[in-house]
C-alpha cells in the first residue's frame, strides 16, 4: 500500500488539489450569489387596508440599501386605449403657494425610502381619479361617464437604488373586477411586483416619462 502511494503520490496530490479547488470555487459561487442577492433592489407594490379601490397603495423597500422614489406613474387601460398620469406630486402644479409649515410628505410622494420601510401613496381610487382628471374624463364614483370602460390599473415607480446613477423601475398591474359593483375589487395579475433592473429594462424605464408627457 505504501509502495503504491509512493508511486502515485503525484497523481494523488493532483486529485486532492483539484478537489480542493472545486470546493473553493463552489463556496466562492455561493458567496457571490448571496452578495448579488443582497445587493439586488427589491421594491414592492401592494394593497393595504382592503382589497378594493378604497384600499391603500403601499410601496415597500425590501432592499439592503435605501431607495429614492423619483416618480409615480399610473397607467389606466381602457376601452379606448391606454391613459397615463403622473401622480408623483400630491398637490397640483397650480398650487404654487405652499404654507411654510407644509411637510415634504404632504406635497409629494418623491423622496427617500429607508430599508425595510414603506409608504402609502393614497388609495387606488384617488390614483384612478387623478388619471381621469388629467385626461378630462368625468367619473360617477369610479366609473367613467360616457362610452369609456376601465379594465386595468397599473402602478409604476421610477426609483434610484443606493449610489446607482441609472433609474430602475417596478410595476404591478391590477384588474378591475366587477366594474358595475360600487366596491370594485382589485385583482393583482401577478403575485409579485415586476422589477426592471437590467440594462435593457432600464432603457425602457427611461421612456416611461415620455408616455406621461405624450
Amino acid at each position: 500500500m505504501l509502495d503504491w502511494l509512493q508511486r502515485h503520490h503525484q497523481v494523488i496530490a493532483l486529485l486532492i488539489s483539484t478537489c480542493t479547488l472545486i470546493v473553493w470555487v463552489f463556496y466562492a459561487h455561493l458567496l457571490l450569489a448571496n452578495f448579488k442577492r443582497q445587493r439586488r433592489p427589491n421594491l414592492i407594490i401592494n394593497r393595504g387596508a382592503g382589497k378594493g379601490l378604497g384600499s391603500l397603495c403601499l410601496i415597500s423597500n425590501m432592499s439592503a440599501e435605501p431607495m429614492f422614489l423619483n416618480q409615480l406613474i399610473v397607467r389606466l387601460e381602457t376601452s379606448r386605449g391606454d391613459l397615463f398620469g403622473d401622480a408623483t406630486d400630491i398637490r397640483q402644479s397650480h398650487d404654487d403657494d405652499l404654507p411654510q409649515d407644509t411637510a415634504l410628505y404632504q406635497a409629494t410622494h418623491q423622496g427617500p425610502l429607508r430599508t425595510g420601510d414603506f409608504a402609502h401613496v393614497g388609495t387606488f381610487q384617488s390614483l384612478l381619479r387623478r388619471v381621469a382628471e388629467q385626461h378630462g374624463i368625468r367619473l360617477a364614483g369610479h366609473q367613467p361617464i360616457g362610452d369609456w370602460q376601465f379594465h386595468t390599473l397599473e402602478i409604476r415607480v421610477i426609483a434610484f437604488y443606493g449610489s446607482d446613477r441609472q433609474p430602475l423601475g417596478v410595476l404591478r398591474r391590477f384588474r378591475l373586477a366587477s366594474p358595475e359593483n360600487p366596491d370594485c375589487e382589485l385583482i393583482p395579475e401577478s403575485p409579485l411586483t415586476r422589477q426592471l433592473c437590467s440594462r435593457h429594462e432600464r432603457r425602457l424605464v427611461r421612456r416611461w416619462t415620455e408616455d406621461v408627457c405624450a
